[in-house]
Formats: structure tokens, C-alpha cells, sequence
């Protein structure tokens, strides 16, 4: 008897844990880590899902984009991801808006060339109907010594 009333408290809090829904912090990390994949392997769909409609993209060389050109230019296959990995990630929520900023480590590819980057990045996250999107994003470089082509040398 002893032993029924352990197990079903067990899975009555695990049960409880398992239901426990995603802080909007651990949601907007995720879709962080979603969002890289996405890059990673050119899925549209992900990338549609995660990018809000009003979206706008400043590059590290200060060229502006929209939803649409940012979402044609990251599925296209005009470049493969090498490595992407993000440090230094931090979310703050301010009720249904959201900060977020980290460092992103890029390694890709384009037209046969390898190109190694590092961009500070800050993107703001918007809830709506319960399901967060990115609404703007921008890309600061912060190493001088790169080897992007986008990198003015004077």
C-alpha cells in the first residue's frame, strides 16, 4: 500500500513538471536556438514562423531589410553556415515585448570563398495571440580584424 501511494505521488509531480509551461525567457531562447538551425540547414518555414511580418533587418554593413529580403536572402542557398554558435545571450521581458542581445560566432561560406565573423546582436521580440516573433533585429560587427567582404578597409 505504501508503495501505490509513493509511485502515484511521484507521477502526480512529475506530471506537474511536465505541464509546467515555458517562461517567456526560456520560449524566446528557444526560438533563438530554432532560429540558428533554421539558418544552419535554409528552412523557410522556421524561418517564416519565428520572423513577424513588420520585420526589419539592419546588416553589419547598415543595409536595411525587410521581411521579405531577409527571408529570400537566409533561404537561399547562395551561402552554407560552416558553424554558428551564440554566447553571451540574454533576454529581458518587459510584458509582451522583449530584448534580447548576444554575440554570434559565424563561419560560412559564399561563392567558394570562408569567411569568419563575430556580430554583437540586439532583436526585439513581440508576443501576440500567445506566440512570440522577432520584429527587429540588428548586426554590429566587433571584430576589426575580420575576413568578411562587407568590411571596409581604408
Amino acid at each position: 500500500m505504501k508503495i501505490r501511494n509513493y509511485v502515484v505521488v511521484v507521477l502526480l509531480i512529475a506530471s506537474a513538471y511536465a505541464a509546467e509551461p515555458q517562461s517567456d525567457k526560456q520560449q524566446i531562447l528557444s526560438l533563438e536556438d530554432d532560429w540558428v538551425r533554421a539558418l544552419k540547414t535554409h528552412d523557410r518555414k522556421v524561418l517564416d514562423q519565428i520572423v513577424g511580418r513588420d520585420f526589419t533587418f539592419i546588416e553589419p554593413d547598415g543595409t536595411i531589410k525587410n521581411r521579405d529580403q531577409y527571408l529570400a536572402d537566409r533561404s537561399s542557398d547562395s551561402y552554407e553556415n560552416e558553424s554558428f554558435e551564440n554566447t553571451d545571450l540574454e533576454i529581458k521581458v518587459f510584458g509582451k515585448s522583449a530584448l534580447a542581445s548576444g554575440l554570434a560566432h559565424i563561419t560560412e561560406r559564399r561563392s567558394g570563398k570562408t569567411y569568419r565573423f563575430s556580430v554583437r546582436w540586439k532583436e526585439m521580440w513581440l508576443k501576440d495571440t500567445g506566440k512570440w516573433q522577432v520584429v527587429a533585429s540588428q548586426a554590429t560587427p566587433v571584430n576589426p580584424n575580420w575576413d568578411s567582404s562587407f568590411m571596409i578597409n581604408e
